[in-house]
């Protein structure tokens, strides 16, 4: 793979955090108001010890940050990704290893203290708004995805942090964090995938402790890395059987109390342990309120989930497109680069417009929980002022709608590009002493896990029926985007297209044939969102990428307005 700093080196990356994203916005939402600074002056807390006090600190913070995942993901993971592939994993007498060196660089991330990227600095962690977390997400993603999922993974303790008791979470998190814990969300069973209403492992009440019982499929890492603690974040029934989502709750396992029964062999992400968790009686805590596991404690976390996909999708669309980029340069045929040959030229033209489409609806996408999360906690925790109620409700739909719609639009299209990018490999691409390979095999989890496209596709649907109007607050999003920018003809037509689009949609009579062709509504706004968030941008750039930039947004439109009169067709 490509060597080099994946964050300095990354052109539209840099552009984004210099000059596109409103970090006044961002800063004031999550330092709010450099609270944690104030803290470390009063308390000493060495936790705080680095918490910024001012928006320029703030910025060279994450800066920093980003530039050092930059330095790790492209000097060194991306160099040892192929040999994770290679080695793969292991399963014996319950036990799983993972490659060494995979093992070693995890822990580097760990000494670097670069790893509890989702976790409070109060709790031991960077502290990091979601914006910046996307960013380094996409940047590990490029590396490797099975690399990203076993260093990630504690990240999950977010969760902890958002819904437990104060007193768990000062116990609990840090422990994870510094015995280096691998962490698992336990939700699908070997007979219920997405259909989580319908779980089974029963949790019991016996002289005031729980335990639960059953068995969780597609359990990511929760073996652990070579010997290191690992975790479950269950969700099991403490209501009666049959009761549905009212009677889920959810538990902290640890580990040492569940067992291993098996790993899935994968067609990709090979060096990533999915186990199958079995649990005999073993004791786990309640997080939360018992009952409230999946109304609000699963469906709060799902925002976070679809914008790691969404980096997933960037982040391996970028390395396909450098390594078909790389190799149509180097490519001699018919006496030139391969690269000048037309057809070669548009497949490349494709991939770094929809890169740049995908990483505008990641960062949108990040953005619009920023704008409503950490309030949220705050007010949770007491730690703010009532009266924000409003804000918070606004932000948290608009992102119900923009999240599911980056997941699935950055999935699919990345499976798309990996296609194309063996494409102009030719034959080599066929091979697997060639990256590209492993990249079209580890892309096709993105549209499965953590919701497949056709669940984002129902979980954006509503509100994009709604919204088109102008109702709803996904409505409102669109039309207050709208009138901040003065609309290219071709972006009014794409407008006006989806409108006709989602009309034609609300005539079908019945649900079924609604749902037969939602996919295309839903293609269809993620098409209009990244046209409007192309445009928005154009008064921000910098007069050295303005030329560009502008040229792929017209573009862009162009194969939106083609792509749209297809659908209009299909749904006519």
């Amino acid at each position: 793979m490509i060597q080099e700093n994946y964050f300095t080196e990354n052109k539209d990356v840099l552009l984004h955090f210099h000059s596109l994203i409103d970090w006044e916005e961002i800063i004031n939402e999550y330092e709010n108001g450099f609270a944690d600074h104030q803290e470390y002056l009063r308390s000493k807390d060495t936790n705080l010890e680095m918490a910024p006090s001012t928006h320029k600190e703030a910025r060279d913070y994450y800066n920093e940050i980003l530039t050092s995942y930059g330095e790790l993901t492209g000097l060194e993971v991306s160099q040892e990704a192929a040999h994770f592939d290679k080695e793969g994993l292991s399963f014996k007498d319950g036990i799983v290893t993972h490659p060494k060196k995979m093992e070693e660089l995890v822990m580097k991330f760990y000494s670097a203290g670069l790893v509890p990227v989702a976790i409070q600095r109060k709790y031991g962690g960077l502290g990091l708004p979601h914006i910046v977390k996307a960013l380094l997400t996409e940047l590990l993603y490029r590396a490797d995805t099975s690399f990203t999922v076993a260093v990630s993974s504690v990240n999950l303790a977010a969760i902890i942090q958002d819904i437990a008791g104060e007193e768990q979470k000062q116990r609990i998190i840090p422990k994870l964090l510094r015995d280096k814990y691998s962490m698992t969300m336990g939700l699908s069973e070997p007979n219920h995938g997405s259909d989580l209403p319908s779980v089974t492992t029963k949790a019991e009440l016996i002289d005031g402790k729980w335990y639960l019982t059953g068995t969780k499929r597609f359990q990511t890492m929760a073996c652990g890395i070579n010997g290191n603690p690992s975790a479950t974040l269950c969700l099991a029934r403490t209501g009666k059987s049959g009761g549905g989502a009212r009677g889920l709750s959810f538990f902290f396992v640890d580990g040492k109390d569940y067992s291993i029964a098996g790993i899935e062999k994968k067609m990709g992400i090979k060096a990533s342990a999915t186990c199958e968790v079995v649990y005999e009686k073993s004791p786990a805590e309640l997080l939360g309120k018992e009952g409230y596991g999946l109304t609000r404690y699963v469906m709060d976390m799902l925002n976070g989930a679809r914008m790691s996909v969404a980096a997933e999708g960037v982040g391996v669309s970028t390395a396909a497109y450098r390594e078909a980029l790389k190799f149509a340069s180097e490519r001699i045929q018919f006496g030139k680069p391969i690269k000048e040959l037309a057809p070669v030229k548009r497949m490349l033209d494709r991939m770094e417009r929809e890169i740049s489409a995908m990483r505008n609806l990641m960062l949108e996408g990040a953005r619009t929980v920023d704008l409503y999360s950490w309030k949220s906690l705050r007010q949770k925790n007491s730690e703010s002022p009532l009266g924000e109620e409003e804000k918070i409700k606004f932000w948290n739909g608009v992102s119900t709608v923009i999240t599911p719609l980056g997941k699935f639009y950055n999935a699919e299209i990345a499976n798309s590009l990996c296609y194309d990018a063996i494409q102009i490999f030719g034959g080599s691409g066929f091979c697997e002493e060639y990256d590209v390979a492993r990249f079209y095999r580890d892309i096709r989890i993105a549209s499965i896990w953590d919701g497949t496209s056709q669940i984002q596709v129902n979980a954006a649907i509503g509100g994009i029926v709604l919204g088109i109007y102008g109702s709803g607050v996904f409505g409102q999003y669109l039309k207050s985007e709208l009138n901040s920018i003065s609309a290219s003809v071709e972006l009014k037509q794409i407008f006006s297209d989806t409108e006709s689009i989602v009309n034609l949609y609300k005539k079908f009579p019945t649900s079924e044939e609604k749902e037969y062709f939602s996919r295309d509504v839903v293609m269809s706004t993620c098409r209009l969102l990244n046209g409007i968030l192309f445009e928005k941008q154009e008064a921000k750039l910098p007069t050295t990428e303005k030329e560009s930039r502008v040229k792929i947004r017209k573009d862009y439109n162009k194969e939106s307005l083609a792509e749209l009169s297809a659908i209009k067709i299909r749904l006519s």
